[in-house]
């Protein structure tokens, strides 16, 4: 018997590659690019007035509306760990994509689309690049702390901890 499906059966059934758990804005990044590439793979298989196109151009909107809005809820949380001035612009960056995702579902055209594709991106290489900073200020302060603990200089210790995740492509 074949193994379930993983995803949602409208938006194409299984995910192309699934994030490792543990870290919550990898996993993000992560969302938020796989919504992109379902964005487009729907945009390019066709012209928008066939029935077929129209269906996959829905389903990615509808899979990366509910993305969107779970990261608004999550934001509008008072106990969010995001700096308020950040919960702000992501906030209003959430309105952006509710307001636009409607509009391309009501009107659907390539650079409406286009412009989702753009904002996931984006969102999604800065994730990954806070995510980076912070595993190497994370690794810089672990060679650190021996040296000051023996009193040496220089030198690299080797390091205990996971590996960090392996990047993926945001533009994918």
């Amino acid at each position: 018997m074949p193994p379930p499906e993983r995803g949602y059966p409208q938006s194409g059934g299984s995910y192309s590659r699934l994030p490792a758990s543990g870290s919550p804005t990898y996993t993000e990044a992560w969302a938020l690019v796989e919504a992109a590439r379902r964005l487009a793979v729907a945009i390019e298989s066709g012209p928008l007035d066939s029935p077929d196109v129209r269906k996959a151009v829905r389903d990615a909107l509808r899979l990366n509306w509910r993305l969107w809005t779970i990261f608004q809820t999550e934001l509008s949380a008072d106990e969010s760990p995001v700096p308020i001035e950040i919960r702000q612009n992501m906030l209003s960056l959430c309105n952006f994509v509710d307001n636009h995702t409607v509009q391309a579902m009501a009107d659907p055209s390539a650079e409406k689309i286009a412009t989702l594709i753009e904002i996931n991106r984006n969102i999604a290489t800065g994730l990954l690049e806070s995510l980076q900073a912070k595993l190497q200020a994370e690794e810089a302060a672990r060679a650190k702390a021996p040296q000051a603990a023996s009193g040496k200089s220089g030198g690299k210790t080797e390091s205990a901890s996971p590996e960090p995740p392996k990047p993926f492509n945001a533009e994918a």
